[in-house]
């Protein structure tokens, strides 16, 4: 029920939310998971006489973001209930200021939300769902554990299918997180035929991936062709990690040696490209530099594009050394292929200069052979691709 230095449940909001506002989301949590974890003879009794012209007075002194303002105003009508509230809206309104909260980096908000509404509604799968979820995302490891665990079996009984197919699959990140590939695969199994079996495409998705994921770490590569298939074919584009998943298959079908796969992942990948991390958004365009590097070919022109964007984000604040190592390697293939001698040694002497100093002669040695002195381009151009 708290997180790690939780002394005061739900006080976390306080820190993220600065005035009234942060003292109104506070109490409302608060007041929403004492209603839930008192018995319902009690609740009529919960709060003294008049707190409701109290909670009123709150809400029209307190400017609320208009996004939130509704299930705020809604959550203290219910509370002035009593005993007639409805959990169901209670807890409906708490996940919608969680997902609110969540969108805007607030983590400790979002998971006093979403565990006010499993509260308020233990029988809701969803609830503890996303409050699994929100709690996973903040590293709150044990806390995100007890309520996944518990979205397993509230959803089987809710018959909730979807919740439970993706319970299942978070359950799977967890243990991968902590290094327990045994377990994480085990879950992501579960999660993928639970997906399988109910059409939860999301959860299908994530748990392919996944499984992708402990099969390349393993070096297993033909079990990680498998599973890669097996989440392009079910890819959601507005599913949570869909951007990740094709740049992730993108890579993998490029050091495959199979390009045409790997330009379909870039392909599904350009309308969502934005929503990557800038780190990210570096790979994929230095990538998609080096996939869509064929001559004579209509894919030129996004070639020379993606490699101008690349270019563009090598200086970006944040973007470790490593990621932009890899883009500059990238980017000196993607050259290398299109036969451009300048763009190749400009991304000859940043690959030389971002290279971890143990792998230096590795990486020179690869370098130079992929343009050798005084070597026509095309005899390496299949073997750089």
């Amino acid at each position: 029920m708290r997180g790690p230095g939780e002394t005061v449940e739900g006080h976390g909001i306080l820190g993220e939310v600065p005035g009234e506002l942060g003292l109104l989301l506070w109490g409302t949590a608060r007041d929403v998971a004492l209603w839930g974890g008192s018995p319902p003879g009690r609740r009529g009794k919960l709060f003294a006489d008049g707190s409701g012209d109290g909670r009123l007075a709150g809400l029209v002194a307190t400017e609320i973001p208009p996004a939130i303002s509704a299930s705020v105003d809604t959550v203290h009508g219910m509370l002035t209930l009593g005993a007639r509230a409805d959990a169901s809206i209670l807890c409906i309104c708490c996940l919608e200021v969680a997902a609110w909260a969540h969108a805007g980096g607030m983590a400790e908000t979002a998971i006093a939300f979403a565990q006010a509404g499993a509260v308020a509604a233990p029988e809701f799968g969803e609830a503890a769902l996303h409050t699994g979820i929100y709690a996973l995302r903040a590293g709150q490891v044990a806390r995100a554990g007890t309520w996944l665990r518990r979205a397993v079996g509230v959803s089987r009984r809710e018959r909730n299918r979807p919740a439970y197919a993706a319970a299942l699959v978070e359950l799977g990140a967890l243990y991968e997180g902590g290094g327990s590939a045994e377990q994480a695969e085990r879950f992501f199994r579960l999660g993928y035929r639970a997906g399988k079996r109910f059409a939860a495409r999301s959860a299908r998705m994530r748990a392919a991936h996944g499984l992708f994921r402990l099969a390349h770490a393993r070096g297993d590569a033909a079990s990680a062709a498998q599973f890669a298939l097996a989440a392009q074919r079910v890819y959601e584009p507005d599913a949570a990690g869909g951007p990740a998943l094709l740049l992730d298959l993108a890579r993998f079908w490029t050091d495959q040696c199979q390009p045409d796969r790997a330009r379909s992942a870039l392909r599904r990948l350009a309308p969502a490209r934005g929503l990557l991390a800038p780190a990210e958004q570096l790979a994929s365009a230095a990538l998609a530099a080096r996939a869509f590097a064929v001559p004579g070919s209509r894919r030129k022109g996004l070639a020379t594009a993606s490699a101008a964007v690349a270019w563009g984000m090598m200086e970006g604040a944040g973007i470790a050394e490593g990621v932009r190592f890899a883009a500059a390697l990238d980017l000196a293939h993607a050259a290398r292929i299109a036969c451009d001698l300048v763009a190749f040694t400009r991304a000859k002497r940043a690959v030389l200069t971002l290279a971890p100093q143990a792998a230096y002669p590795a990486v020179a040695a690869e370098v130079a052979d992929l343009w050798p002195v005084g070597e026509k381009p095309a005899r390496n151009m299949e073997r750089a691709s």
